[in-house]
């Protein structure tokens, strides 16, 4: 029987041993194996939520279904004589039954969150012949059909004075009327904000196409953007989404604006001297609606315009909310003609601003001076300029 092995510490070595046996080899310490999480970004860690996520399906849900029903109104009740004589009565059932749409499913899903929204339905009340038109329109794009009651306790769901404590929704069910009647570019626009900040915005963009270098090809965008995980869009007819930046240039004068179609929501003369003062040569890109934000985003125009035609004028909280969150997350900036930012704070108007300036984060400064010159805005003196 062989002796028992030594502990370590009792062995002892000779200095000038010729021997290379070594006395004591311990097994080797098998190792740990390691748990991989392929979805994760470290080993056995949990894949980080996603912002918003119920908020942002729920949002992309709603805009969609909403601009599927304007489109069907535009097919059915739009005509070139409805155009001719300024009838607005289809963007009224368009604007009314996308409301009806958009509001029942926030509800449904978030039915503690207020919603600023830019109908009531007291016509609706006091027309009924609408008010039915309305309701067959909503409750063929819906999943649950709804009565006449329910239908117009969803559209005044759209009361909410905003502010800047807790989380609200804000919402413009056809953005741009006119292009809307024209079959041209209108939006429907969905933004959540939260404490006075945005930090969700949607805008569905229904006649848009999905590239402007082919205008007669497919048609639909979503624009969409979290604040803090960059913004991207998608076409109507596919879930896949694609980032995008604003155009990358250094100097304005490389790139051209993006307009409003409507004289009377932009100031057109002092847009043609500030581009003249920035050596912009390039044809503007003219649009109605939010839609002139995704343009931005994405790069096909480096610049939107909205200059005041008033002193007394307050902008609407659900005409900039998601296209200004969007050009941000892409890498734009967004202020008023004063460089301050959009303050989403103080109710359903941007009450502490005048005017918007967006472009891309290298010429903002650029372009915000030439407003400045051209409307003679003095420099404040603390400045929230954003760089």
């Amino acid at each position: 029987m062989s002796p028992p092995r030594r502990a370590r510490s009792e062995i002892k070595y000779e200095e000038n041993s010729d021997s290379d046996e070594i006395p004591y080899a311990p097994e080797p310490v098998p190792k740990k194996t390691r748990k991989v999480n392929p979805d994760a970004k470290k080993p056995g860690r949990k894949p980080k939520a996603v912002y918003l996520a119920s908020e942002t399906q729920v949002a992309v849900e709603a805009v969609l279904k909403a601009s599927s029903l304007c489109q069907s109104v535009f097919k059915a009740l739009v005509t070139e004589e409805t155009v001719t004589k300024k009838d607005k009565s289809p963007v009224t059932v368009a604007d009314f039954g996308a409301q009806a749409i958009v509001n029942a499913l926030l509800s449904r899903s978030f039915p503690d969150d207020p919603i600023v929204g830019e109908e009531d339905s007291k016509d609706l009340h006091a027309d009924h012949v609408l008010r039915d038109r309305v309701l067959a329109l909503v409750n063929g794009v819906h999943d649950q059909a709804m009565t006449a009651d329910e239908m117009t306790k969803f559209i005044d769901l759209g009361n909410y004075a905003g502010g800047p404590q807790g989380r609200f929704w804000t919402l413009d069910p056809i953005d741009g009327t006119k292009g809307f009647l024209r079959g041209e570019q209108f939006a429907v626009c969905l933004a959540l904000v939260v404490d006075g900040k945005v930090e969700l915005g949607v805008v569905g963009c229904p006649n848009l196409p999905v590239d402007m270098e082919k205008p007669d090809g497919e048609r639909g965008c979503l624009f969409i953007a979290t604040r803090g995980n960059g913004a991207v869009t998608r076409s109507f007819s596919s879930d896949v989404t694609t980032k995008i930046k604003t155009v990358k240039v250094k100097t304005a004068e490389e790139t051209v604006f993006c307009e409003s179609v409507e004289a009377g929501h932009s100031s057109q003369s002092e847009a043609a001297q500030i581009a003249q003062l920035l050596k912009i040569t390039g044809e503007s890109v003219r649009m109605d609606s939010q839609c002139k934000y995704g343009i931005v985003a994405r790069g096909d125009a480096g610049i939107y315009l909205r200059l005041p035609v008033s002193d007394t004028y307050e902008e609407k909280i659900w005409d900039h909310a998601g296209g200004m969150l969007i050009v941000e997350e892409a890498g734009g900036v967004v202020t008023d003609i004063d460089g301050k930012p959009l303050d989403f704070s103080v109710g359903r108007t941007l009450k502490n601003n005048k005017g918007v300036v967006a472009a891309g984060k290298a010429i903002h400064a650029e372009v915000l001076d030439a407003v400045r010159v051209v409307l003679k805005r003095e420099v404040p003196v603390e400045t929230n300029d954003a760089q």
